[in-house]
Parts: C-alpha cells; structure tokens; sequence
C-alpha cells in the first residue's frame, strides 16, 4: 500500500497529511492533483541497474540551447478597458 503526503483537503484531512492509499485511490488522487509527494510505493521502486545514470546537467543544456534559438512571439493585443 503507497503511502503518501497530501497537497489538498482530502476525505477531512489538511494537505501535508501522511496516509495509506489503495493503488485505486492513489490513482484518483493523482488524477485530482491532490498528491504533494509519494513516501512509499512498493510497486513503482526502479530496480538497481549496473549502468550509472546519465548526467542531468548535460541533458539540459540542449534543451536550454534550443530554446533560446527560438524567437518569442509578442503577446496578442486584446482590447482596453475604459
């Protein structure tokens, strides 16, 4: 069973509540935006791998180039209020 810290109110518990879930009801609360983090999930944990992770850092920098090639579009002009 997943524990997990709530963002939202949920079932009369204050965000930052600590509970179990179901894999049914961490599903919803997903959905609904009302999960701030997982503490314990048993199905999700990734298994050890023998190869090291990839650096972060050097694939955000792409990423980072690319978007500021791009040129940025002006904002729409709506209409003022008088």
């Amino acid at each position: 069973m997943p524990r997990v810290t709530l963002a939202h109110w949920h079932d009369g518990r204050a965000p930052g509540a600590e509970l179990d879930v179901s894999d049914a009801e961490l599903a919803e609360l997903r959905r609904d935006g009302r999960v701030a983090g997982i503490l314990d999930d048993p199905g999700t944990q990734p298994e050890p791998s023998s190869t090291p992770a990839p650096d972060d850092q050097s694939a955000a920098e792409p990423e980072a180039q690319a978007a500021e090639a791009e040129p940025e579009e002006p904002a729409p002009a709506g209409r003022k209020r008088r």
